[in-house]
């Protein structure tokens, strides 16, 4: 946001520099006819607010439009989304910057004007025969730095882009495509004994088996990727291998809690590694047993069989299979080791379904929802989602880091081309005279065009030249966002430099071939 601002008022002071220099002739003319300095100061003040007034009542409708589409299209998980408002101290801070920007650069060419000799300026006709060193210089060096400043907000974009699809690319360990889920609560008043939410758990799972298109049926504890958002591990137990050294609570090594039903394996294509799976006979009176992930058995088994030990959680839980690592936490997350219990065996008020079916999994909701209310016509269903869009949601964060990002690099490459546009355009307006006179002399097309493009390509190459080592240190600063990817990336730092110069190349050449099309009669007539 700060270097977007920058990037703007950079070019809004451009801009009226170019407009202001090219209104001396008209304030000398009002000098001369009697117009006190106050007096021209004062239209000018006026004139550059009134601007700041405009363009503030647009961006204030613009704010108030972004929000309602970021209410609309980002997930509900995103923290107090719904009492996302204007904030008018952040509006008040931006304003006065934007409107003292205009002010200050606005007055700039009438203190200039005031100064300079009326006989002077009035017999350069029109001003249109030279152009004012200082006056330039500022403004090739405003947009230098905004030129700068666009080069680190496009190589962060593309630093967050690449590692946005390094992420997704990333195997979660289960198969999401097909399956659908939902979120279940039993309220304890009707399922407070735990054999009634153990009856409800089989006689769901039965009725889920006869909807029309229903291959499997599971329920899950805590869906993979849920909380993600909160970037917190959720459901995590302490436990102890028997017969291994014991450590004090607190202490104990940690794993990932997940309570499921015997199918949720098969629904969830998590693959068994060796064992057998959670069957109907663990049920709540039955023997605890749990399996375990291949990462928990590499850091706590090595080398062994862990079939048949046992692991204390606080209770005794014997290890009776071996399954495939899966990302529970997030796809750029580490896997963590991981214990699966008999949901029969651990009941909880709290569970998902899972779903897989045979074509669209949405087809699926009605037929399900309609078996959970014939088991009880009051129970509700929350959070119908498909298990993509639980992952897709999980990268809320990261996906909005990249969005926004890209988004202000796209912004900002626009100022900075429409500072280019400008400043060769007023060049073009100012050398006309000249750039008849070198044709008449019998200078070239070839000569022209690199005569207008020249000071682009300068300052293009100036900007960029100091815009890389700003974005190679800006970019350290989004190491906690980038996975995948290097701060100093070498292919995000070699396009983002070409791109930025082809927009440069492309902003200049507009006004260069109207240049070209300056017929030299015309132009010295008209000086």
């Amino acid at each position: 946001v700060t270097l977007l601002l920058l990037t703007a008022c950079a070019n809004m002071a451009g801009l009226l520099l170019a407009r202001g220099q090219g209104r001396q002739r008209e304030i000398a003319i009002r000098s001369a006819m009697g117009a006190g300095q106050g007096r021209v100061l004062r239209q000018v003040l006026t004139e550059s607010v009134l601007l700041s007034l405009v363009g503030g009542g647009l961006g204030l409708a613009m704010g108030y439009w972004c929000i309602a589409a970021a209410r609309r299209f980002v997930p509900d998980m995103l923290p107090r989304l719904q009492q996302m408002g204007i904030d008018f101290r952040v509006l008040g801070f931006t304003f006065a910057v934007s409107a003292l920007t205009g002010v200050l650069f606005g007055l700039a060419p009438a203190f200039r004007a005031a100064r300079t000799d009326l006989n002077t300026t009035l017999k350069e006709g029109g001003g249109r025969g030279s152009i004012a060193g200082g006056g330039l210089r500022l403004r090739s060096a405003l947009l230098t730095a905004e030129i700068a400043l666009s080069l680190v907000l496009l190589a962060g974009a593309g630093l967050l882009a690449r590692s946005f699809l390094s992420v997704t690319a990333i195997d979660p360990g289960f198969r999401a495509e097909g399956v659908l889920t939902m979120h279940l609560a039993l309220p304890d008043s009707k399922y407070g004994d735990v054999h009634k939410r153990v009856n409800f758990y089989k006689n769901l799972i039965d009725k889920l088996r006869t909807v029309p298109g229903v291959r499997s049926a599971a329920l899950i504890s805590i869906l993979p990727m849920r909380a993600h958002f909160l970037d917190l591990r959720v459901s995590v137990q302490e436990f102890q291998v028997e017969g291994g050294p014991l450590s004090r609570p607190g202490l104990a090594p940690t794993a990932d809690w997940r309570n499921i039903s015997p199918e949720f394996l098969r629904a969830m294509g998590i693959a068994l590694r060796s064992g057998r799976q959670l069957d109907e006979h663990d049920d709540y009176d039955a023997k605890r047993v749990a399996l375990v992930n291949e990462t928990l058995v590499r850091r706590y088994f090595p080398g062994q069989n862990p079939i048949g030990r046992t692991l204390l959680v606080p209770k005794p839980h014997e290890i009776v299979g071996v399954v495939a690592d899966a990302r529970l936490n997030g796809l750029e997350k580490n896997v963590e080791p991981a214990i699966f219990v008999p949901i029969a065996q651990h009941p909880s008020e709290l569970f998902s379904v899972v779903v897989r079916g045979a074509g669209d999994p949405e087809s699926l909701s009605p037929g399900v929802r309609r078996a959970i209310l014939s088991l009880d016509s009051e129970q509700a269903v929350a959070d119908v989602r498909l298990m993509q869009q639980v992952i897709d949601d999980s990268l809320t964060v990261r996906r909005l880091s990249a969005w926004m990002m890209g988004l202000f690099a796209a912004l900002a490459l626009a100022l900075a081309g429409v500072g280019i546009y400008g400043l060769v355009s007023y060049s073009v307006s100012q050398r006309t005279h000249e750039i008849g006179l070198r044709v008449a002399l019998g200078a070239g097309a070839a000569d022209v065009f690199r005569m207008v493009t020249a000071r682009s390509l300068a300052i293009a190459a100036m900007g960029i030249g100091l815009g890389l080592p700003a974005a190679f240190g800006c970019s350290r600063l989004l190491g906690g966002l980038l996975f995948g990817v290097s701060a100093a990336d070498p292919l995000v730092f070699l396009l983002v430099p070409l791109a930025l110069a082809a927009i440069v190349a492309v902003a200049g050449y507009l006004p260069a071939r109207r240049a070209l099309r300056i017929d030299p009669t015309v132009a010295l007539r008209y000086e």
